[in-house]
């Protein structure tokens, strides 16, 4: 039995005889099953936090149900009931002792996000930030101090990364005049394609006339042997070369077509934009659609790079007819210091996605895959100023001092140096004799024949190189444990915005508002509102839903060729949308387990079978209540992130939905999990396959937890779309698709931990949607770790109540869960 620690946070010998009657048969130290013993844990609540932390699970599974499970015997309703009276006692008193010792809150550097925007603020550019340290070194978020460490080797990246910045700025190329250039697109493509069918068919009467005859060898009609021209007598794609041709539009236009092996699929490539001509570009593209094509190939797809690294910029859909085309706008922001081309082309897969589409509709239709758009023209109009070039300059007019006659050029310099740093550092103090030696970085340059602007660069590079603006720097030392007003401007301007405080913030901060509870409230409102709390909204989101699953497994388009690369990225949009909607709309949180509304656009609305949705923004559209969609459980996003790229889930859809839906995260998976060997060259459903590890004893416990929550969604396959029946490929695949399929029909029936049992996806999504409190508890706990740079822990139990409580008097509103948290003493504390 455990040794018995102080009164006020110890539990009784009697409490201990509970444990060891109902638990320690699966929890004790040679068990350990969900890696739980509690054979070694402390009576004293309080003795640290770990102890402190295993009490709360063991409060946590007595509260909901799930412990002791059904096959056990039950603990008796009286026990239990004075058990947890007690055990929530005494987890009051610990917590409050234990606060005083943890929580603190970590000296961190800046992450990559933090860096480019607070670069961006000071000199309107904005870095690649692929070359500096990862900021996910351990899990959680990017604003986890513990994994934000920076060595000495890595201040070189980052002092080179400032020169590259600087220079940008302040040695700028004045702004071009904007032109027109207009693309004919049918100059390229006609003659190529001409060529390609008259080498094709060249190609084809070479091999058929060698193998007509038995006496000249290959190489006198241009082949290399008979097997050659076997493989060249029939051109199979020369009817789509001539199926091309044959079209009047392409004399006058292209035709979006996808081809094998001349040069891919057609696109119109834009002229380069060099370094130099940076600015926004207008781009205009003249075009209309195949009415009977497929409806995924009536967008153009814009992308951007060199070569083939390809970043994809949006799509917008062609409503009009090839007799009545219609004029697509595009705009392209061309940054300072990059060397980049636009394409655009038809909507496109990864890898040979659409290569595979092509062939097996050629193998159909004798010719490939059916265009779905003509272009007449591309115009692109531009460079005009943009956001980014307006703000270069403000930034190098805030920097070069305008410089009166009556000073220096030395004493001109110490000034720009001086405001410079003083602004980098956040309101960190810039000693006299740091000054200093800065400035003499700029003599000895100038002594060296360097320009004025030249040798700033050095000095202001090391400014943006030191701890002082790569770290989020707060007074340790100071006598109170309350943020001064601006260092609370500071943590509150990259909690929401990522990037340092604005001139509004910094006044209300000067005046002392922003430490009155109004005035706090006031800003925060009003930071929520700037287009700038965006950067809160994705980051905050993509960590919070682990969106980053959704880059981790390759989709075969042959075998879904609706879920391409636009429907991925539009699908990601949908959740940053949607919670953006939430905040707009001050609606509760639990709409986010069930809705009567999506946020989707144009294209998203064609792949949810969702009608009346026009143009590429994102809106609330109803939808009835009977819908597959409205909450997360319905999104493409999250149905995607619980699958392997080729079948569904249910173990990662189920563990998915405890993590983040019901707060109730399961234990990592034990280590050499045992292959199914007995199950080696059987085909099975997802369910049976799930089924079948729980009957492996080391992982029973935890899949009879997920699994039945997974099989809900399993009418949805790997990419989110509707089945009524599991297909599973067998054999080979031929050009990216299986050729059989064995059939399973779906059983969707489960049950939530707590015993809620559904049969089937709409009453899984009703009996999750009744969990908003601990839906709402996650969120909190998420929100307290993102915005304190530190995972959740004991320490922060006591304010996650409160975060809830005051959340929750005003209907679960994401406005009230941030201001809860902006507005408490750990956040206003050091």
């Amino acid at each position: 039995m455990p040794v018995l620690g102080e009164d006020t946070t110890r539990m009784s010998p009697k409490h201990w005889s509970m444990i060891e009657n109902h638990c320690l048969d699966c929890h004790d130290s040679a068990t350990q099953e969900a890696n739980i013993d509690l054979e070694r844990l402390s009576l004293n609540v309080a003795e640290d936090v770990a102890t402190a932390e295993r009490w709360q699970k063991v409060m946590g599974a007595l509260n909901s149900g799930e412990m002791p499970p059904e096959d056990a015997e039950p603990i008796p309703a009286q026990q239990k009931l004075e058990f947890l009276d007690v055990l929530s006692q005494r987890m009051v008193t610990a917590r409050r002792k234990l606060s005083d010792t943890g929580g603190d809150i970590a000296m961190r550097r800046l992450n990559r996000r933090e860096y480019a925007n607070t670069i961006e603020d000071l000199l309107g550019v904005r870095p690649d930030t692929s070359t500096l340290p990862d900021d996910q070194a351990t899990a959680g978020f990017d604003t986890d101090g513990a994994s934000l460490f920076l060595s000495s080797n890595q201040i070189e990246q980052y002092l080179s990364l400032a020169q590259q910045s600087l220079r940008l700025t302040l040695k700028a190329n004045p702004p071009k005049p904007a032109k027109t250039i207009r693309i004919e697109p049918e100059e390229t493509y006609t003659p190529h394609y001409t060529a390609s069918a008259e080498r094709m068919r060249d190609t084809g009467k070479r091999a058929r006339a060698f193998l007509a005859q038995t006496e000249k060898p290959a190489s006198e009609f241009g082949l290399l042997d008979a097997y050659q021209a076997k493989k060249q007598k029939h051109q199979e794609w020369l009817p789509l070369m001539e199926d091309y041709l044959s079209r009047p539009e392409t004399q006058t236009g292209i035709t979006l077509i996808m081809t094998i092996k001349e040069g891919g699929y057609t696109k119109v490539k834009l002229p380069v934009f060099h370094p130099g001509a940076e600015g926004r570009y207008q781009i205009r593209v003249r075009a209309g659609n195949y009415p009977d094509a497929d409806p995924r190939l009536h967008y153009l797809e814009f992308s951007q790079g060199v070569g083939t690294a390809r970043t994809r910029l949006g799509w917008r859909k062609v409503n009009a007819p090839l007799d009545a085309p219609e004029i697509i706008e595009f705009t392209v922001d061309h940054r300072p210091g990059d060397k980049q081309q636009v394409w655009i082309h038809q909507r496109s897969h990864q890898d040979r996605g659409d290569k595979n589409l092509a062939t097996q509709h050629m193998w159909q239709n004798g010719i490939g895959t059916p265009p779905g758009i003509w272009i007449d023209w591309v115009e692109v109009v531009g460079p005009f100023p943009s956001t980014q070039t307006d703000a270069m300059q403000s930034c190098r007019d805030a920097i070069l001092l305008e410089r009166p006659d009556s000073i220096s050029e030395q004493n001109h310099a110490r000034e720009i140096i001086s405001r410079f740093a003083h602004r980098a550092f956040r309101g960190s103090p810039v000693s006299e004799d740091y000054q200093e030696q800065l400035l003499q970085h700029f003599v000895r340059a100038r002594k060296n024949g360097e320009t004025f602007l030249d040798a700033l660069i050095q000095p202001l590079s090391i400014v943006l190189a030191s701890p002082s603006f790569l770290y989020h720097v707060e007074k340790t030392e100071a006598a109170s444990e309350r943020l001064s007003a601006h260092e609370l401007a500071v943590r509150l301007s990259y909690l929401l915005w990522s990037r340092p405080p604005d001139a509004t913030l910094l006044d209300a901060a000067n005046s002392g508002s922003l430490l009155n509870p109004i005035g706090l409230h006031e800003q925060t409102e009003r930071m929520l509102g700037d287009s700038k709390s965006k950067n809160f909204v994705e980051s905050f989101v993509h960590q919070w839903l682990q969106v980053e699953r959704l880059d981790m497994f390759q989709f075969n388009g042959a075998e879904f060729p609706s879920f391409d690369n636009a429907v991925r990225e539009n699908a990601r949009q949908e959740l940053f949308q949607t919670f953006r909607h939430l905040l707009d709309e001050d609606l509760s949180l639990g709409k986010f387990l069930k809705s009567d509304f999506v946020v989707i656009n144009d294209l998203l609305a064609d792949y949810y079978g969702i009608d009346g949705v026009n143009g590429h923004h994102f809106r609330a559209v109803s939808v009835p209540t009977d819908s597959l969609r409205g909450g997360l459980l319905g999104t493409a996003a999250v149905l995607a992130m619980g699958s392997d790229g080729q079948r569904s889930s249910p173990v990662e859809r189920g563990a998915w939905v405890l993590r983040h839906l019901l707060n109730d995260p399961p234990p990592p998976a034990p280590p050499n999990v045992p292959q199914l060997s007995r199950l080696a060259g059987e085909t099975y459903s997802a369910r049976d396959l799930a089924l079948a590890h729980q009957e492996e004893p080391q992982c029973a416990s935890c899949h009879r937890k997920i699994d039945p929550i997974g099989f809900g969604l399993e009418h949805f396959d790997a990419t989110g779309q509707w089945r009524d029946q599991e297909l599973i490929g067998l054999g080979k695949r031929k050009y990216g698709k299986f050729q059989k399929h064995v059939a399973f029909e779906i059983d969707a029936h489960g049950k939530l931990p707590g015993g809620e049992t559904f049969a089937g996806y709409h009453q899984l999504r009703d009996a999750i949607a009744q969990h908003e409190d601990d839906f709402a508890r996650g969120f909190a706990e998420s929100l307290i770790a993102y915005g304190l740079g530190r995972p959740f822990g004991f320490a922060d139990e006591e304010l996650a109540d409160q975060i809830c409580a005051s959340a929750k008097r005003s209907q679960h509103t994401i406005r009230a869960f941030i201001h809860a948290l902006v507005q408490s003493d750990t956040f206003q504390n050091r």
